[in-house]
């Protein structure tokens, strides 16, 4: 006896980021809604993010928004990620956690939104503060990059080759999204390389007959593979200690798409460096098409103890 054929995703994703979400009020100044999400160990990307400690990444967050809008709008084609204006993450969403998003949608010219969501742990934590905007594809295909020309290569000295990434970074597959470092000054700046293929997880189960355009690689998936880049970096000035994570986002923007065989090249650097944290800013290219900025992206080294709630738990 076989069970239930799995269902054909519709675009590209790295998980069922929405369990369910309810309507709280309508009308043409906005919506307001809740969305919840329960972190699944056995969701996909999770197993290598953090092996032995499930926390959700904090981008994951970004793409729950988006999946939840694309829902309740009920667009023909996803919405996307245009501008992350600021993002805070406050405590750990472990595995079994509840999150619960209290979000407000208003329109924002045409085929944007703009969407500010709180959200808390069933415990009551505060975990997360967003504030995003998102489009149709129109409005991605809008987007104005800015002019700068791509950076020239690097002529420092590379860093880490593969399996010192493996040996730094405390992600594995399938959540490891770099694959090269180009270069690196250390404390100063890094450039890394990372293949899209379309052989990874946010492809699986896709519907066949789909236009080009469902294949666009989630954009949350580009931000957590410049955070993955920007803690290479830190790592190298040797003060990050005990578990790094992202603390916070802001005016990060996005424009045009990824699709399947592109090499994204991501260039970090370190703007503050503080006793635990780390500031950094940078931008991702697609060849030569700048395809992200990232304003500023707080790095934070926190205990693990402060992380895994197991260990404070434990007698």
């Amino acid at each position: 006896m076989t069970g239930p054929a799995p269902v054909r995703r519709a675009y590209a994703a790295p998980l069922r980021a929405v369990d369910r979400t309810e309507v709280l009020s309508e009308g043409p100044s906005g919506t307001r809604f809740v969305l919840y999400k329960t972190v699944d160990p056995e969701d996909p990307y999770m197993e290598g993010h953090f092996p032995g400690l499930t926390l959700l990444p904090a981008v994951f967050v970004l793409e729950a928004l988006r999946q939840a809008v694309t829902g309740l709008v009920g667009a023909d084609e996803p919405l996307n990620l245009l501008e992350v204006r600021s993002g805070r993450w406050l405590a750990p969403m472990q595995g079994g956690d509840e999150i619960r998003l209290d979000v407000t949608m208003t329109p924002d010219g045409p085929g944007r939104l703009r969407v500010t969501a709180d959200g808390v742990r069933q415990d009551g934590t505060p975990v997360a503060a967003v504030k995003a905007t998102l489009g149709d594809r129109a409005a991605v295909l809008a987007g104005r990059p800015p002019e700068d020309p791509p950076p020239a290569p690097d002529d420092g000295p590379p860093g880490p080759d593969y399996t010192g990434i493996l040996g730094l970074l405390p992600v594995r597959h399938p959540m490891l999204m770099v694959d090269r470092v180009e270069s690196l000054d250390p404390g100063r700046r890094i450039t890394v390389a990372k293949a899209v293929s379309g052989s990874e997880p946010c492809y699986r189960r896709m519907a066949d007959g789909l236009p080009l355009s469902r294949y666009m690689y989630p954009r949350s998936l580009m931000l957590e593979s410049f955070g993955q880049a920007s803690v290479l970096l830190w790592l190298s000035t040797g003060t990050a200690q005990g578990v790094p994570v992202a603390a916070a986002f802001r005016d990060c923007r996005f424009f045009g798409e990824v699709r399947p065989g592109a090499v994204l090249r991501h260039v970090s650097r370190i703007d503050r460096l503080m006793e635990n944290n780390v500031f950094v800013s940078g931008q991702t290219w697609d060849g030569d098409r700048c395809v992200m900025t990232v304003g500023a992206l707080v790095g934070s080294s926190r205990p693990r103890e402060r992380v895994d709630r197991a260990m404070t738990a434990a007698p």
